[in-house]
């Protein structure tokens, strides 16, 4: 699952300070994202191993307090309304590539078939987690 991220928040997760990505819809099964930093990046820059969603649903168990938002979400903040799932970072590395900026926009469309930059979710071609697993 490709995910677009804007700066400030990617950097809050690679330097460790968020370490929940909330998000109002359920990523069943997703074990890894690939964030695609936007403009002025404009490239897949991070990947992320991430845990099954967390819920806030009656009898579930509050998310750890001990990264940017948790408490918020816990607390059901009115800036977190529908925002219901919460997957846990569980690791953070930077895509490696020669250039060391990342899988840029022109090479996901001209080599792995991407009609669009991401705008949201999209789901990640088969041939990009090949060259990068």
């Amino acid at each position: 699952m490709i995910l677009a991220m804007n700066d400030p928040y990617m950097q809050q997760i690679i330097d460790g300070t968020k370490n929940y990505e909330f998000r109002n819809y359920n990523m069943a099964g997703i074990e890894r994202i690939w964030f695609y930093r936007t403009a002025p990046h404009s490239a897949i820059t991070h990947v992320c191993e991430v845990s099954p969603a967390a819920t806030r649903n009656p009898g579930d168990q509050p998310i750890p307090e001990n990264g940017l938002d948790n408490k918020e979400y816990n607390e059901r903040s009115p800036d977190w309304d529908g925002y219901d799932y919460a997957y846990r970072i569980n690791s953070v590395y930077q895509i490696n590539t020669s250039d060391g900026k990342g899988i840029k926009w022109p090479q996901m469309r001209d080599e792995h078939g991407m009609k669009i930059a991401p705008r949201g979710r999209v789901r990640l071609p088969a041939t990009i987690a090949e060259q990068h697993p």
